[in-house]
């Protein structure tokens, strides 16, 4: 699945319209990418603290909304630098970790269909979520190319989160929806080593020739 096909691309419009707001604010890319870091350590707080899955939807919502700003700005304003796009990438993976560390705490003591716990799904789910996060920045330093490939990148991650832990406040069933999510990633990460081993070996029969 390439980028341009994700879900990102449906919020689009919607991201466009909170970045031009945050310009008028004069609000830069990088306080953006620090505003997104700061919900994520709300949607943390709401289940820690509160035990909400509502508010922690809610949150994460915000924080993939955010996530997208940031970069909207900087294309905006022509402001965007590699140092912008480093600090974006690295808040990413801390965000990630403020979620998913939320939800460990959150499901520390639950067990699915009294055989799997839910504290190794929830790690597993964030180690392969920066693990997929990881291989398309390392192909990306070999090739030149979209590698934003398979179901489950950044945006998905997040608005899969946000959906199932809505529906999960009203009608239950957030560790079924964990223990799929933990499969998706999976796959996803390996359609995506699976994807670069045969570009590398593409690339080095061609260099062969």
């Amino acid at each position: 699945m390439p980028s341009q096909f994700r879900v990102r691309k449906i919020f689009r419009w919607l991201v466009n319209l909170i970045a031009k707001g945050l310009i008028k604010l004069r609000v830069t890319p990088n306080l953006a990418t620090i505003i997104m870091l700061l919900f994520s350590f709300f949607s943390f707080i709401s289940l820690v603290c509160f035990r909400n899955l509502l508010y922690f939807s809610i949150f994460v919502f915000i924080t993939g909304i955010m996530d997208g700003c940031d970069g909207a700005i900087a294309r905006l304003t022509n402001t965007a630098t590699k140092f912008g796009g480093f600090i974006d990438s690295f808040m990413d993976r801390f965000s990630e970790f403020f979620i998913f560390f939320g939800l460990l705490i959150f499901s520390k003591d639950q067990v699915l269909w009294e055989w799997f716990d839910m504290k190794l799904i929830v790690f597993i789910s964030f180690f392969t979520s920066i693990m997929i996060s990881y291989t398309r920045a390392r192909a990306e330093v070999i090739f030149k190319g979209d590698f934003d490939i398979g179901l489950m990148a950044r945006s998905e991650r997040l608005f899969y989160l946000f959906l199932t832990m809505l529906i999960s406040f009203f009608y239950g069933y957030m560790q079924v929806f964990l223990f799929i999510f933990m499969w998706l990633v999976i796959a996803t990460l390996v359609f995506r080593i699976t994807r670069i081993y045969s570009q590398i070996n593409k690339n080095e029969s061609i260099q062969k020739i």
